[in-house]
């Protein structure tokens, strides 16, 4: 009968639909609808009963059970009614066998459309899909209101379940290109930032994973699969930012170890040229003597105490400490040279 080759073709279009309106993310996410491949003048009570299964299969695959368990459970009490009737091969269900698989296949689209719009209102992005948002939405509450009303045929519900479902998951598809789509601009960004740091030299393995991914999000995203291609620009994105911090950290490190050591031997440097001044000592070399010298100089037997320096008394300061030890030292080997006499 042409009715029931039309249920049957009714579910090969909504699956195009419930397939696509479906976790992106997940690859096994395509059910196979029931379709009538032969045409005989007549169909037989079984093959209706078979063909209105299959819609009831794609209403399970869907999450019925869970999402929608007292649509499903009104549509399946019609469903006990039309077997009883396909007992008396006298009795045409063909009529009755369509509206009940269009019923499930309503079910089906309306999940896929509610979950579709559900996603759509997490991502506050309605704007950039306004117009097909509200036709959705629009025909997802139709259809919402049919389920309750008896005088709604499964021709009627199926129909706005393909509004439904068509507007939202084309609506939800152009939004995961365009979170995509920024995502991968901040990936390459991040990856400006590990460059800038040679990150692919210091750290080459994590470097070539973050790649990786990124080149992975890119074929996900030619091949119309946006949502993951997300996932994967947002991991290398991730690794990238960490290879930047990290090496920056390292660099910063070293750059701060090689300005202490510079500082150390500045102080160092700066400290030897005060002791020169506040307390020069000049130490005898065997053989060398200055140009200056003068070797046959006269005694003079001067008071020692005169080569004493005036120097601020502070024994907390380690290296004031150190230049009075060393003024000392010099004043009695100073006293010892003029003062032979009292030398020890």
């Amino acid at each position: 009968m042409k009715k029931l080759v039309l249920c049957a073709l009714s579910a090969f279009l909504i699956l195009s639909f419930v397939s696509c309106g479906g976790d992106p993310t997940n690859e096994n996410d395509n059910p196979e609808a029931p379709v009538i491949t032969t045409q005989p003048d007549d169909f037989d009570s079984a093959t209706i009963l078979e063909t209105i299964e299959g819609a009831r299969k794609l209403a399970l695959e869907s999450g019925a059970e869970d999402l929608a368990a007292d649509k499903l459970e009104a549509i399946d009490k019609l469903y006990e009614d039309i077997k009883l009737k396909a007992e008396d091969s006298s009795v045409d269900i063909s009529k009755d066998g369509k509206d009940i698989a269009d019923r499930y296949l309503a079910l089906a689209g309306y999940i896929t459309a509610k979950d579709a719009k559900e996603k759509i209102d997490g991502t506050e992005m309605i704007s950039i899909v306004q117009s097909l948002y509200d036709e959705g939405s629009s025909a997802l509450a139709d259809l919402e209101e049919m389920f309750d009303d008896p005088e709604a045929t499964g021709s009627q519900m199926l129909e706005k379940a393909t509004t439904a479902t068509t507007c939202l998951n084309s609506a939800l598809a152009a939004i995961y290109k365009k979170v995509a789509k920024d995502e991968r601009d901040a990936a390459m960004a991040a990856k400006k930032d590990a460059d800038s740091v040679k990150a692919a030299v210091s750290m080459k393995t994590k470097y070539n994973e973050a790649v990786g991914n990124f080149k992975t999000g890119d074929s996900l995203y030619a091949m119309q699969n946006p949502a993951k291609a997300y996932d994967n620009y947002k991991i290398a994105k991730e690794i990238f930012q960490e290879l930047f911090e990290e090496v920056s950290a390292k660099r910063e490190a070293a750059l701060k170890a090689i300005e202490d050591a510079k500082k150390a031997v500045s102080e160092t440097e700066t400290f030897a040229e005060e002791a020169d001044v506040q307390a020069p000592i000049t130490e005898p070399v065997e053989g060398i003597e200055d140009e200056d010298a003068v070797l046959l100089e006269e005694e003079t037997y001067a008071d020692p105490s005169e080569s004493e320096a005036d120097l601020p008394d502070n024994p907390e300061d380690p290296v004031q400490d150190a230049i009075n030890e060393a003024v000392k030292e010099a004043t009695e080997a100073a006293s010892g040279i003029l003062n032979p006499g009292d030398a020890k």
